[in-house]
């Protein structure tokens, strides 16, 4: 397990823009901060988002990693969907994680499901 990257689900950016301080604490003590472009695409197309609040959203998202959907994560986001029943997004932010072998910060309990995902939440909620 990489203890210098962390994966942020969507929910967790939201906390994390919200200002919650445990997630902000935890954001700056982890190095590399890596993300699904599921995230970025859910985080930029909620309709209520002001055009500051998009350019804020893009600028961090700029510092962090960004996780490719490589064959290897489509294929380890097809074994999760067809295992876990999971949605498509869901899988694919599982399977990011699992592929960087990294932790993924979620609210999400479903994730906890996932054998070999290591799954940050108690500081969410």
């Amino acid at each position: 397990m990489n203890g210098d990257k962390l994966l942020l689900d969507t929910n967790a950016f939201i906390y994390f823009f919200e200002g919650r301080s445990s997630i902000t604490e935890l954001v700056i003590q982890t190095p590399v901060i890596c993300f699904s472009p599921v995230s970025e695409i859910e985080l930029l197309s909620a309709s209520h988002l002001t055009s500051d609040e998009i350019a804020q959203i893009k600028a961090f998202l700029s510092l962090c990693q960004r996780v490719e959907l490589t064959s290897e994560v489509i294929e380890q986001t097809i074994s999760l969907r067809r295992q876990y029943r999971f949605k498509t997004p869901d899988a694919i932010i599982a399977a990011s994680s699992l592929n960087l072998n990294i932790p993924l910060v979620s609210a999400d309990t479903d994730f906890d499901k996932v054998e070999g995902l290591f799954v940050i939440s108690d500081i969410l909620s």
